[in-house]
């Protein structure tokens, strides 16, 4: 993230370009990890979908809130596959479309929670290791392809 300018930006913009630099490391490995994203402008911060296909009967979109990204890790919920072209900043989490399993918290609010480092609840008290900028192995990018690996190995 360090090879980001962000000189001469307002606070927003700053943010807002940080994001849209995972964005667009994401995006060029689109191909090669097979997911699909969606990158929304929700006004002061965006909004990034990633779905990700475990089979044709199990898919996944996982909605990252980055609006205070890198001063604080991305709320990561997840939503109805069906919604993933028209989801918003508005669009609300569905626990029937969380995945399942081993590192998935299930009593830690109304909601599983991903025992995955990268994501806000995941540092709220339980783990530590979030800095600004996040290391390598906090960030944004490094978070989707841990999510998605853990979507189509152990998770159902």
């Amino acid at each position: 993230m360090a090879d980001v300018d962000v000189s001469g930006l307002s606070p927003e913009e700053q943010l807002k370009s940080l994001v849209r630099a995972e964005y667009d490391k994401l995006d060029a490995q689109s191909d090669f990890f097979g997911w699909q994203l969606r990158l929304h402008d929700a006004g002061d911060y965006y909004v990034i979908f990633v779905r990700v296909e475990k089979s044709a009967e199990r898919v996944f979109v996982e909605m990252l809130e980055c609006d205070d990204y890198p001063q604080q890790a991305p709320r990561a919920t997840f939503i109805d596959p069906e919604l993933f072209e028209s989801a918003d900043e508005t669009t609300k989490p569905d626990g029937a479309f969380y995945p399942r399993g081993q590192y998935m918290v299930i009593d830690r609010g109304p909601f599983p929670v991903m025992c995955i480092k990268g994501h806000r609840d995941y540092y709220g008290g339980w783990h530590d290791g979030w800095t600004n900028p996040p290391a390598h192995d906090h960030s944004l990018c490094q978070h989707v392809v841990n999510v998605r690996n853990a979507l189509l190995d152990i998770w159902s």
